[in-house]
């Protein structure tokens, strides 16, 4: 598909209307990540304590220790917060963890400081079932490694959708957005409800920065992998922004750090997945629905890059064969669709987990819930050290007040974000 993948749950392709998921045949739900005849897990009938070190938040950790207790009894786990002992803190301690958890954007950061190893020789000694992944995960984690190693495995899947605000749309008597509209389309519907009545300024769409630029649709990267050198000044940067950073040029619709279940004030909105902050707003009075991710037109058909927190195992781990078998049931189906249940969007292919996709949240009834399963996994950008660097410039400055209030031209904000990134790659490199 010129690049991008699309991935299909086996069994049930996305039955998720009105949040009634149809029937589909349920794997074996206690099946490892690997397959029927593998080794045995490693030593897990006998007392051990593994370290494990998170930046997950207390409620997904929870849920991980249940899982965890509930398979491997014998099993304690040892946890460090991020929040409470910091990377480098962790680093100087020496107190190396036996495996960890954290966001994608973590990665350069655990890298450097010497804790990921790659992990395909315990997937290949545990025959562990990579084909269990969607695809397009395989691609996108080997693109993180010039030698195309596993050196993470990701355990959901970050979806972007569109939220929207049904009350004010039906104000202003405007269609709601629906499934499968273009980025082009949905400028013409945020005009509509991008207006001032009775002093409440309405804005029609806003959206999270950091997935929609980080991941981008269309693959661009940010740094050239081969001169280290900024790689955003180019046509196809110059078309995201003209279209993005577009609809803060609406009339009514300047930027403003608004959020979208709170202040209510916003037609559309979309980002990382806060269905559980929606659902509680609507506690308050808000009238929610979704639909899946807008495309730009003239382009294949496609999601963000991946966007996926994961597990990794320190090259100084003692407990490597332990820690992996940990993994592997985590990633499971048993352990997908605990996931699922409650509104994470599993990165397996698992029809249970598709199945039971939201099963246990409240106030879904009737919302197009399967919009979450429709993202796709485009084509992986290549990746380098110093895309973080890249990427908060060009939050900062491409999409910044220069930008929205037209002080500058998009040629001139790119040129100068081009100058800003070699600069500071060049001041990163030297501090070495």
């Amino acid at each position: 598909m010129n690049g991008m993948t699309k991935w299909i749950y086996t069994g049930c392709l996305l039955a998720l209307s009105a949040s009634v998921v149809t029937a589909c045949t349920q794997s074996d739900t206690g099946k490892p990540g690997g397959d029927a005849d593998a080794p045995p897990a490693a030593a897990l009938t006998e007392p051990i304590t593994l370290r494990y070190y998170t930046n997950d938040n207390t409620k997904w950790l929870e849920l991980e220790q249940q899982l965890i207790a509930k398979k491997f009894p014998n099993v304690t786990l040892n946890v460090t917060l991020s929040k409470d002992s910091s990377l480098d803190q962790l680093v100087a301690s020496g107190d190396i963890p036996d495996f960890l958890s954290f966001s994608l954007g973590s990665f350069w950061d655990l890298n450097n400081a010497g804790l990921i190893s790659d992990m395909a020789p315990l997937m290949k000694k545990y025959r562990f079932d990579e084909s269990r992944f969607i695809p397009g995960v395989l691609e996108s984690v080997r693109s993180y490694s010039s030698k195309g190693e596993m050196l993470f495995l990701p355990f959901e899947l970050n979806s972007n959708v569109l939220f929207y605000n049904k009350s004010i749309f039906d104000k202003f008597g405007v269609d709601y957005p629906r499934d499968g509209m273009t980025w082009e389309q949905l400028y013409e519907l945020a005009r509509k409800v991008s207006r001032s009545d009775n002093g409440t300024e309405y804005r029609g769409f806003l959206f999270q920065h950091q997935n929609l630029v980080w991941k981008n649709q269309l693959g661009l990267p940010f740094v050239d992998p081969k001169t280290n050198k900024a790689a955003v000044n180019t046509p196809e940067w110059k078309r995201w922004l003209e279209v993005m950073g577009g609809f803060y040029f609406i009339p009514n619709n300047d930027y403003k750090n608004l959020t979208f279940y709170k202040d209510q004030t916003v037609a559309m909105w979309t980002g990382p997945n806060i269905v559980s902050s929606v659902i509680e707003a609507a506690n308050a009075g808000l009238n929610w629905d979704v639909t899946a991710l807008p495309q730009f037109s003239g382009s294949p058909a496609g999601g963000t890059q991946m966007i996926a927190p994961f597990y990794a195992i320190p090259p100084g781990s003692k407990h490597k064969d332990e820690a992996f078998q940990l993994i592997s049931y985590l990633l499971s189906d048993e352990a997908q669709v605990a996931r699922a249940r409650q509104g994470k969007v599993p990165i397996m292919n698992s029809p249970a987990a598709v199945q039971s996709f939201a099963a246990d949240l409240p106030g879904v009834s009737g919302k197009n819930m399967g919009a979450f399963l429709k993202d796709t996994i485009g084509k992986p950008a290549p990746v380098t050290q110093y895309d973080g660097i890249a990427k908060d410039v060009f939050y900062k400055t491409a999409l910044g007040k220069d930008f929205y209030t037209r002080a500058k031209d998009v040629n001139t904000i790119l040129r100068e974000v081009e100058e800003e990134i070699n600069r500071k790659i060049t001041e990163a490199r030297n501090a070495k």
